[in-house]
């Protein structure tokens, strides 16, 4: 299952770098909380989060549940995408609403396997 969530996150780490306007940003997409520039920043949190889950040794290290909250927030991003974007995602062929079905699904098989593990 760590496998298949790291490897998920393949998709939200692209679309977010995709989508990130970084011929402003001196410190090229490396989120530093001290910049004033960071601080003000609109995409501090997709800094945020490429610089916590860029590499996939560490995520390999992260304790599973933290894992699974990057996870969730990779989802939420992605969502949000679409909903801006206005795609059907029940219906949408697209990678973007392929990977969110996807997605959810394994957040919903991961749910019921640590459900059964309590």
């Amino acid at each position: 299952m760590r496998r298949r969530i790291i490897e998920a996150l393949t998709y939200p780490r692209m679309l977010m770098m995709s989508r990130m306007d970084v011929s402003d940003c001196p410190m090229n997409r490396y989120f530093n909380a001290d910049h004033p520039l960071c601080q003000t920043c609109r995409q501090d949190q997709e800094c945020r989060w490429l610089n916590s889950n860029d590499e996939f040794s560490v995520l390999a290290e992260q304790p599973m549940e933290a894992l699974f909250e990057t996870f969730l927030f990779s989802i939420d991003y992605v969502e949000a995408h679409v909903s801006r974007e206005k795609h059907n995602f029940r219906r949408c062929a697209c990678d973007t609403c392929t990977w969110m079905r996807d997605a959810r699904h394994l957040a919903l098989q991961y749910k019921g396997r640590s459900a059964n593990i309590l």
